[in-house]
């Protein structure tokens, strides 16, 4: 039975919250929009617009035909002076100026052609009183109702201008740096190559005009585009005024907007001219265009020196050396913070585990399993950076004399035990003509065995997992094949996408970002080569990395320390293994039986602990087939169960409990890692009792499973006592402690711990003027009456 739960959905229910945003949603007249008052909108909208709000990123929600607007406070600063209007308006009285770009992606989405995405696209946006021009990421994601019609679509988007304008003017100052003493023989002459540059870059720059001074008195034009007309440089002029004094000066020229900026050069005491820098009109002049200009100044500058001093050459090479170097200390200063505290971590509880003669056997275990926490975060995060390394371009290569043969073996040879563990057969088939030392990063080979053997293992139940490589034709081709579950025709093309993951994959845990597969292309093409697949479902799939076989220096292979790298890979593979259904007996019968389902081992022998430890029986197994078998056989008082498990889900496994007649009213409470509230809806709506999200406060998880064990017991105990349910199962309530039923109903409640649960009954006892033992002796006896009635 639901409390405090309401059928009707009002403009306040479904726009709660604080911000802005959100309040101007509740106050619009949504009568007067196609979409109607927000009463009678379907749920699926309901669901969209409670997906859209919650979220940090900027989303747009177009529903309707017309597609009418709805957007959270995230999206509020993409609309500049377009909000509020915005608000309920169809998109394309909204985005005028563009629909002839949004409105045939708009209509791609609503036929059912499938979802949009682009990167980096342009749009001319009327927003802030001017046409703007703008740069975005975005994509458009059907929504569909149940008949799986497009009713609607996602809009979630990314202001990317200021990095697409920002590597755009990074380009025209690397084309800008280009110029050097080879082109010019004078300094007019640099100074033409330099605007010659600047004409490659109109969308910044619509005209430029150069002036240097000929003589003490007079300044020339040296070289110009854009412009049909001579901008004044004469006595009086603004021009001739920067041209003096140095300083810069924003000017309408005539042709346009332009800001007036000195070019100096070391040594000389006053500019040797002025460059006039046309303002684009689609932009609005902030910071960033200025600073930008001033740079444009500054390299023009600094090309007019280098064809009269060396020494000016030699130090502008230093200043983009300077912003290589710059990059480089980003990504070494955010591994650094990454790793450090893992550092932390690991050396610490390393020690403990080495020195652990005072320690328990159950405190080494929950040592040992925090130890494999850190090894998995660590090489979680070592693949996301490389990641984000190899999408910055800044995966250096760093080929050393290897013996690939060797090294391939060697990675190898750290699976054996966890392949054979599993019941696996790892074979090796390495061509001897492939020992030869070749120039190869170390590293990133490793990585590429480690994370294929890893995927091969995660993803083959049963049978073989054979490793080849050979060398022929100038390449180094390195062989997985495995008899695993395969992969579907239709998800082959995305296995090597960033955190791409196959649905219902079936394969030894769960767990995992979706980065291995994406990590081995990326570094397969920093090596100059590629990786293919070739798999069938159900039979096994097949990877081939092939890179190009470059010559060495040396004949003598060099050392590479596999086991540091692959510790991780290792220490996962082995926390796979598949466990029989595993039973911790409580301390009485009588206390409860807790199915416990779990595919990670570590949080599977954590959470056993815990419920045994408050006198629970618990039967702890790590998928879903054999929870059904062990729930059959020994059908217990409670399940609790992680929501993402190899093969059958959480939420799979809970269908199929609601519809056993033998454990439909089992109460079942989810685990997930997941957080928002769709995904806690999904499990509510398929019958959960109950819904708890890691990570978790433990003493409330036990006070949770406690409650519906003791709700499960009074609904029960009803049901058997058929004949005189309610006085049944008075008796029974006074046998117990009426105060702690009446706490454990506030906690199912209110979803609250105990305490809080004692404090709100005190605090009705207080305002109601009524003893607590009465107040909760009635509380009792309304639940029990409802049951009845039910």
């Amino acid at each position: 039975m639901a409390y405090g739960s309401a059928d009707v959905w009002t403009a306040d229910r479904l726009f709660a919250g604080s911000d802005d945003t959100a309040a101007a949603l509740r106050a619009a007249d949504w009568a007067a929009t196609p979409l109607g008052p927000v009463e009678t909108w379907p749920v699926e909208l309901r669901a969209a617009v409670r997906t859209v709000l919650p979220s940090r990123r900027p989303m747009l929600l177009w529903w309707g035909p017309r597609l009418v607007q709805i957007f959270n406070h995230a999206y509020t600063p993409v609309l500049g002076d377009k909000y509020p209007a915005a608000i309920g308006q169809p998109g394309a009285e909204c985005w005028a100026e563009v629909w002839d770009q949004l409105g045939p992606l708009a209509d791609h989405v609503l036929r059912g052609e499938g979802a949009i995405h682009l990167e980096d696209h342009q749009l001319m946006l009327r927003r802030h009183g001017y046409l703007e021009e703008t740069y975005w990421t975005f994509s458009y994601s059907p929504v569909t109702d149940e008949a799986g019609r497009v009713v609607g679509i996602f809009v979630s988007t990314t202001d990317v201008t200021t990095r697409v304008l920002g590597d755009r003017r990074l380009g025209t100052l690397r084309r800008l740096s280009t110029v050097s003493v080879t082109e010019a023989d004078s300094v007019a002459d640099a100074c033409r190559s330099a605007v010659a540059r600047l004409a490659e870059s109109r969308a910044d720059l619509p005209f430029v005009a150069a002036y240097l001074w000929r003589d003490a008195d007079r300044l020339d034009l040296a070289a110009s585009f854009g412009t049909e007309q001579t901008i004044p440089a004469g006595e009086g002029s603004v021009v001739r005024r920067v041209a003096e004094t140095s300083a810069a000066e924003r000017m309408d020229s005539g042709v346009g907007d332009s800001l007036v900026l000195p070019l100096v050069v070391t040594e000389q005491p006053r500019p040797i001219g002025a460059l006039v820098a046309g303002i684009s009109p689609y932009r609005a002049f902030d910071d960033a265009y200025a600073a930008f200009l001033h740079l444009v100044a500054g390299q023009v500058s600094a090309a007019l020196a280098d064809a009269r001093v060396y020494e000016s050459q030699r130090r502008r090479l230093a200043e983009l050396s300077e912003l290589d170097a710059a990059k480089t200390r980003f990504f070494e200063n955010v591994s650094h913070e990454f790793r450090t505290p893992l550092t932390l971590l690991l050396a610490p509880i390393q020690d403990l585990l080495d020195h652990d003669g005072h320690l328990t056997e159950d405190q080494r275990g929950a040592i040992a399993a925090a130890y494999r926490a850190a090894l998995r975060l660590r090489r979680l995060v070592d693949g996301l950076l490389d990641v984000a390394s190899a999408e910055a371009h800044q995966l250096h290569v760093q080929p050393e004399p290897t013996d690939p043969v060797a090294l391939t073996k060697e990675c190898a040879s750290m699976f054996r035990s966890a392949a054979e563990a599993a019941g696996l057969k790892l074979l090796l088939e390495l061509d001897d003509d492939a020992r030869e030392p070749v120039a190869l990063d170390q590293d990133m080979w490793t990585k590429i065995v480690l994370n294929l053997l890893s995927n091969a293992v995660k993803y083959t139940p049963a049978g073989t997992i054979t490793v080849r490589l050979d060398a022929a034709d100038g390449e180094l081709r390195l062989t997985v094949a495995d008899t695993g579950v395969g992969i579907a025709a239709e998800e082959q093309p995305r296995v090597f996408d960033r955190f791409h993951r196959v649905a219902g994959s079936g394969g030894r845990s769960s767990e995992g970002v979706g980065i291995g597969l994406s990590l081995v292309s990326l570094l397969a093409r920093a090596l100059g080569g590629s990786v293919s697949l070739h798999s069938t479902p159900g039979q096994g799939s097949t990877f081939t990395v092939t890179v190009p076989r470059k010559p060495s220096d040396s004949s003598v292979a060099k050392e590479f320390d596999v086991a540091e790298l692959g510790a991780p890979y290792l220490t996962e593979a082995q926390r796979w293994q598949a466990e029989n259904a595993r039973t911790i007996p409580g301390g009485d019968p009588g206390d409860g039986r807790i199915l416990l389902v779990e595919d990670n081992a570590d949080m599977r022998g954590y959470l056993s602990r815990l419920l045994h430890e408050q006198g629970w029986t618990v039967d702890a197994v790590s998928d879903a087939a054999a929870a059904l078998a062990h729930a059959e056989a020994n059908p217990p008082d409670l399940i609790l169960s992680d929501i993402m498990l190899p093969g059958t889900d959480g939420l799979e496994l809970l269908r199929t409990v609601r519809q056993d007649q033998r454990l439909v009213r089992v109460p079942v409470v989810l685990l997930t890692a997941r957080a928002g509230a769709t995904s806690a809806t999904d499990g509510l709506r398929l019958g959960a009792d109950d819904y708890v999200v890691k990570p978790f406060d433990p003493a409330e998880l036990v006070a949770r499973v406690r409650v519906h064990l003791e709700l499960s017991r009074l609904r029960e105990s009803l049901i058997a006592s058929s004949d005189d349910q309610a006085r049944t199962l008075r008796r029974a309530l006074d046998t117990r402690s009426t105060i702690s039923q009446a706490v454990g109903l506030l906690m199912a409640l209110h979803r609250c711990d105990a305490e809080t649960a004692f404090n709100k009954l005190a605090e009705l006892s207080k305002n109601g003027n009524v003893k607590v033992r009465v107040l909760a002796e009635r509380m009792v006896a309304e639940f029990t009456e409802s049951l009845t009635i039910q």
